[in-house]
């Protein structure tokens, strides 16, 4: 399809007298087609900050979640399909989502973090290769979950892809209140900023309720699958209410809160990492992707 575009481009020139130059010009210049492809799956991890108990324990808590349907892959492919808008007006866009198979994800948990990643992309690559639409697109535009042994910007050490991390361990401090009790206050002075998730206004707590985002943004050329580029990126948000009543940082918001939060952040982020920064516009409805790419 891209190639008979090239060529009726070129015929144009000719017949309205450009140069053979001018109109290799034209050829090159014309909009060619980006497939955008999410393959962060569709699982959450669920990781919380604990008392250490030893060195041989780690201090934290793991849980995964199994969603249905295709939600945080969407949540990716809006924030792509709106950075690529902008980005490239003119292109052509397909949209495109895969889920690692069950038994991929289990044999990537037993390897390092560096092996991980690479084989994680290798098989995205070998899924590509059954997809025969494929020749009729420029370049293809992937997001997959990255993994990270170690711990970034406060949250914890071995996260993987989209998730939520917990640190509920406030540092306090000790004041006596107008009446000569004994009042355990929580210290603002976290290493981090922190968001107040119902005014948005920053502090600096100690404990959160954090969304993360790991994943690399890979652009791999269509025809040949090669890599051309590969873009890591890790992003969270902290939120702490200061006016809740609940005990546990975990408690201030609800489940649906959470999720709602960690499904903007993937938008954010996909746009982001095209972009580089975040414009905020009306909600946009997308065409959902099949499961499988056709």
């Amino acid at each position: 399809m891209t190639h008979h575009r090239r060529l009726s481009s070129v015929a144009i020139a000719a017949l309205l007298g450009l140069s053979p130059a001018l109109a290799q010009r034209v050829q090159t210049e014309t909009p060619g087609t980006v497939a955008l492809m999410a393959a962060v799956g569709d699982q959450l991890s669920f990781v919380r900050q604990r008392q250490g108990t030893g060195s041989h324990i780690e201090p934290f808590t793991r849980q995964t979640l199994q969603l249905e349907g295709q939600q945080l892959n969407y949540a990716v492919l809006r924030g792509l399909d709106r950075a690529i808008e902008l980005e490239e007006p003119a292109a052509r866009r397909v949209l495109l989502s895969w889920n690692p198979p069950a038994e991929l994800t289990k044999a990537l948990n037993q390897v390092s973090s560096k092996d991980r990643n690479e084989q994680l992309l290798d098989a995205l690559r070998k899924h590509l290769e059954s997809v025969p639409d494929r020749k009729q697109w420029d370049r293809i535009e992937a997001v997959l979950p990255h993994y990270n042994y170690h711990g970034v910007k406060g949250l914890g050490t071995k996260l993987n892809g989209i998730g939520v991390y917990v640190q509920p361990l406030a540092r306090n401090s000790i004041d006596i209140d107008t009446e000569g009790g004994v009042v355990e206050r929580e210290e603002r002075a976290g290493d981090y900023h922190t968001i107040n998730p119902r005014t948005g206004e920053k502090s600096n707590y100690s404990t959160y309720v954090a969304p993360y985002f790991y994943f690399d943004r890979v652009t791999l050329d269509a025809k040949t699958l090669k890599v051309l580029s590969r873009k890591p990126q890790m992003d969270s948000v902290k939120y702490h209410d200061p006016d809740s009543v609940a005990r546990d940082v975990s408690s201030q918001l609800t489940t649906a809160e959470v999720f709602g939060k960690l499904l903007d952040l993937a938008e954010k982020s996909a746009y982001k990492s095209v972009r580089g920064t975040v414009e905020v516009g009306a909600p946009k409805a997308i065409t959902p992707p099949p499961t499988k790419a056709q």
